[in-house]
């Protein structure tokens, strides 16, 4: 099976096995801001990347912006399965994700092919 990485930049990654697709951390479009807002840290995309296609599942490393980017998140299709900490899938599951998995340290999530 053949494994390829894309890197987007930030903390996002597209990584492909054989042909399951998963994108992780994604932050494709708009700025990016940290509390207490925009006026203390606020990053910027130099361009906006295309939302990448047939996706098998979104992976949420974290519930923080730079890992779970709502603007991002929202142009993607709700039927896609997220997986992701606790804080991570709090964020999927207020964005309407049908399919959200939470993993706490040393679980593990089996997808079969």
């Amino acid at each position: 099976m053949s494994l390829s990485a894309t890197y987007f930049g930030s903390n996002g990654w597209l990584i492909e096995f054989g042909q399951f697709r998963i994108l992780v951390d994604p932050w494709l479009t708009g700025k990016l801001t940290f509390p207490p807002g925009s006026w203390l840290i606020e990053g910027r995309l130099k361009y906006e990347l295309e939302t990448p296609k047939g996706l098998d599942l979104v992976l949420l490393t974290q519930g923080l912006a730079d890992h779970s980017h709502i603007p991002s998140l929202n142009k993607l299709d709700k039927s896609i399965p997220v997986i992701g900490s606790t804080s991570a899938a709090q964020v999927a599951r207020s964005l309407k994700f049908e399919t959200v998995f939470t993993l706490n340290p040393g679980e593990t999530k089996l997808f079969d092919e």
